[in-house]
């Protein structure tokens, strides 16, 4: 037993079957990349950040709508203007959905018919294109699932229809990326094998190559996915390639280097096992270095406070998961197989001559100040120049004919380039918001917003259809008042000529009536004094929110209207008391006439003193009269004038049948929620877009400032903030990123190298050359194809695979550098040309692959294969020249400075 076990420890069977159970647990245990790619398909924040707490609200809001996603069913009619007969057609539709709400998990529709005053925010200005809002809880279904049965469901004849969101337009991203994922991936194995077949001119090195990737890609896409899911590690939707690129890149390279040196050693040892060993005795250290230092640098990405970034750790695992395999996994085969791996040919390998890289050489080493100029000359204008911009939308890769691209086209044409994707401000207040003293700082907050350079419309509970709704302010209220004193004006009049007619004949039942009506006037006056003063009250505090002049003009407009109706009312009660005291004297005069004939001189003086009263009571009504005419003429100036503009509704008005279905569009089941949806003139782009969201924030916070609403919690969500978000953090953390990478590199080769001045003029040479690398590739995407931004995935990508080729490259010349026991000037010429021959390859191999990416059809894989190609050709140029040019004169500038010090 003992004697089986170690020879199966001896032909490495263990090893074998370790990794096939690994290998095998992985397969069932991975995920399917699709799947993998949909459940990241939206990104992540933190709980502090803007989107973050605007999710929190929302699952606050009530009505079930704590998961729902928003979407919209976009109508176009590309003929021109909605018909009537189109329009039943639409509403036939929407109500058969509405018939099947719970089948498709749709909590609310808002269309036309329910939000009478919002139509404008539905209906864009053409009359050819129609909104109707869908709130989705995909509880048993995906978005995806729903949105492709929803398609169906809402065709119209006639008309164009589409489902839309800025959710469903990520999703859709998120399924390209999945399609380009797979494809690149088949693309990337694929030429690794033909690379492997056609380098060595056999049929079997490919197989073992492939196997060995394969499984190295399974157990190290199978772990990452299990760490990220269970423990919460960053992850995002370009980690299966990312780790798929890594593990073909670097292992392709790899394996060439040990199929290599087995073939040479099988040319002095033709025992395979010990041929195998001393193979990988001479490789394990140099795969180990650059293996570690890898890991260690995409590890430390790791604590990089930017998920997208942070997504890089997986690669740190990829790379200790590639090493094992490439030293234990290739050994079982190569020594099973011998030189029977390289079958149908067995002729050894001849390796030529790099002649660029020897005459780069001797010209650097003859002229080293040239050299160098040369080098600059190559790079410089590049790296001066350099431009780049970012493109953060997920509309980039997306397929153009996709419906849910199209029918965000269509919003973007029909209303504003803003309306595909607009921010949605969520306000949380302590009490209701069903209060006039708060709805009255909602509505200045709106008015605000859309005058806030950038916005073309915003809309809320107060102004659903993005405008002042006239009925709900001051100037309307103003109106009723003056209606009111219009109408006093009349019975004025009325009662100044009963009074007048009195005058001349005492009539008692007249006086009586005169006094009924003048009691009604005296109501109507103490009514119109209550609503005035409730009015100026709010005229006043719009007011205090303006600038010094406008204040001091509005404050004094209302005190004179405040006492012109005070003077009125009081000559009112005057009048009304006069005719009283008319009325009771007139009585007595009467009964006294009739019990005491014979006083008829009393009585005549009693007649004259009541027809004096009348004549007074006349000359008070005349001038009340001129006063009401006169309120009347002020209350038409002072409804024209700005001080008139304030939002006031009444107790009445809450109540109205509009206002509560507005009040359920837009807050929530407790009335503590509401929202402001704030549509902007463009597209975000990633010119403006941070500074348009920061503006918006600060017009908010300002704006809330010493209102009633100071206190309210705010909200900023949409594909705007997103794309803010996405873009500050990676402008911010990118240099993180390359101070991890270029930090890592050096520490390693200086310790390898046992050197510092030579290693960073290597590291500093592929530094330019992918500056310059950058350059180019931008420079041919805009000639080409018109693209003026870079996909903002491109550059993590990039960076990704060129610092595993930076490392393994520089590495290498460390390691040489290390072991030789020549001086410097005698190692380079050597060096140069053995390395020469070996960069080469690796040059080949490179480009190659960077080839296969661009099997994706997609602008972020095109880009990144340029990237990668323009960067290794540039470094293949100026390597032999950095190192013999610097190398030279880093010996003969010291030398010179003893010369001359000497003399």
């Amino acid at each position: 037993m003992k004697e089986t076990i170690s020879k199966l420890h001896k032909n490495r069977l263990f090893t074998l079957l370790v990794w096939l159970i690994m290998t095998f647990i992985a397969i069932i245990v991975a995920p399917n990349v699709t799947d993998t790619l949909q459940s990241y398909s939206q990104p992540t924040y933190s709980q502090s950040s803007q989107p973050a707490q605007a999710q929190q609200l929302r699952k606050d809001w009530g009505y079930g709508f704590g998961q729902a996603s928003t979407v919209n069913v976009v109508y176009n009619n590309p003929k021109g203007k909605i018909t009537p007969q189109q329009q039943t057609k639409i509403d036939t539709a929407l109500n058969k959905l509405k018939q099947h709400q719970s089948f498709y998990s749709i909590k609310k529709i808002v269309t036309l018919n329910t939000n009478v005053a919002g139509q404008q925010q539905l209906l864009s200005k053409d009359g050819s294109t129609q909104i109707a809002t869908l709130d989705i809880d995909a509880k048993s279904n995906t978005l995806r699932v729903l949105t492709n049965e929803l398609v169906n469901e809402v065709k119209v004849s006639g008309l164009q229809s589409y489902i839309t969101s800025p959710e469903i337009v990520r999703d859709v991203n998120n399924e390209k990326t999945a399609q380009v994922t797979n494809i690149v991936l088949i693309t990337l194995f694929a030429v690794s094998i033909l690379i492997v077949g056609i380098y060595f001119r056999s049929l079997l090195a490919p197989l073992i190559s492939f196997i060995t990737l394969f499984a190295s890609f399974v157990v190290s896409f199978s772990l990452s996915t299990i760490l990220a899911k269970h423990f919460g590690f960053a992850y995002n939707q370009y980690v299966p390639l990312e780790i798929g690129i890594a593990t073909v890149v670097i292992g392709t390279i790899w394996n060439v280097y040990i199929y290599r040196k087995l073939r040479s050693v099988l040319a002095l040892q033709r025992e395979a096992r010990y041929a195998t060993k001393q193979t990988i005795d001479d490789l394990r250290f140099p795969i180990t270095v650059v293996g570690s230092a890898l890991a260690l640098i995409f590890a430390c990405c790791g604590f990089i406070n930017y998920d997208q970034l942070q997504s890089l750790w997986t690669l740190g695992v990829t790379y200790v998961v590639l090493m094992l395999a490439t030293l234990t996994l290739n050994a079982v085969f190569l020594a099973a197989l011998g030189e029977s791996l390289f079958w149908p040919s067995n002729a050894p390998l001849t390796a030529m001559k790099s002649h660029f890289w020897t005459q780069a050489t001797e010209f650097s080493l003859w002229q080293p100040i040239a050299s160098f100029l040369v080098v600059l000359y190559l790079t410089l204008p590049f790296i001066y120049f350099y431009h780049t911009s970012l493109n953060y939308s997920p509309m980039t890769n997306v397929t153009q004919t996709n419906q849910a691209v199209k029918g965000a086209h269509v919003l973007q044409a029909h209303f504003s380039e803003g309306k595909a994707t607009p921010i949605t401000i969520y306000l949380k207040n302590n009490q209701p918001l069903d209060n006039e003293k708060y709805l009255q700082h909602l509505d200045q907050l709106t008015s605000k917003l859309q005058h806030t350079k950038g916005v073309s419309a915003a809309y809320s509970l107060t102004q659903p259809s993005g405008m002042p709704i006239e009925k709900y302010y001051v100037s309307n209220q103003l109106q009723s008042i003056g209606l009111n004193a219009k109408q006093a004006t009349g019975q004025l009049s009325q009662a100044s000529t009963g009074i007048q007619t009195s005058g001349s004949n005492l009539n008692l039942s007249t006086l009586k009536q005169q006094v009924k009506d003048m009691q009604q006037l005296v109501k109507k006056s103490n009514q119109i004094v209550e609503d005035s003063s409730s009015l100026a009250s709010q005229v006043n505090s719009v007011a205090a929110n303006a600038s010094v002049s406008v204040q001091q003009g509005a404050s004094r407009r209302v005190r004179l209207y405040q006492q012109k109706i005070n003077e009125l009312n009081q000559s009112l009660q005057s009048v009304s008391a006069g005719i009283s005291q008319l009325n009771a004297e007139g009585s007595v005069i009467q009964n006294y006439g009739q019990n005491s004939a014979n006083n008829l001189q009393s009585y005549s003086q009693q007649i004259s003193q009541v027809q004096k009263q009348l004549k007074q009571v006349s000359s008070q009504v005349h001038s009340s009269t001129d006063q009401l005419n006169n309120i009347y003429d002020y209350l038409n100036g002072l409804q024209k004038s700005g001080a008139a503009n304030v939002y006031y509704i009444t107790k009445a008005q809450l109540a109205d049948t509009d206002f509560l279905q507005t009040m359920l569009n837009y807050t929530s089941q407790d009335k503590k929620i509401t929202t402001i949806q704030v549509v902007l003139k463009n597209a975000p782009s990633s010119k403006n877009n941070v500074q348009q969201v920061k503006t918006l924030e600060d017009q908010v916070s300002l704006q809330l400032r010493g209102t009633p609403l100071s206190a309210d919690k705010v909200a900023f969500s949409g594909e705007p903030v997103t794309q803010a978000i996405n873009q500050s953090k990676y402008s911010h953390h990118f240099v993180t990123l390359l101070a991890i990478v270029i930090i890592g590199i050096l520490a390693t080769v200086f310790i390898v190298s046992r050197s510092i001045l030579q290693p960073l003029y290597w590291t500093v040479a592929f530094v330019m050359s992918a500056a310059t690398g950058f350059q180019l590739t931008y420079l041919t995407m805009h000639y080409v194809t018109g693209t003026n931004q870079f996909d903002w995935q491109v550059p993590m990508l990039a960076v990704s695979i060129l610092t595993a080729i930076a490392a393994w490259q520089i590495i290498a010349l460390g390691l040489s550098f290390r072991y030789t026991e020549l001086s410097l000037l005698e190692w380079i010429r050597p060096t140069m040309a053995s390395y020469g021959k070996i960069v080469r390859y690796i040059l080949l191999v490179v480009i190659a692959l960077a080839i296969g990416l661009t099997f994706g059809a997609s602008f972020a894989m095109i880009e990144t294969a340029l990237i990668v190609i323009y960067t290794v050709c540039v470094y293949y140029l100026i390597l032999p020249m950095i190192v013999s040019s610097m190398g030279k004169l880093a010996v003969t500038l010291p030398n010179k400075k003893n010369i001359l010090k000497n003399k």
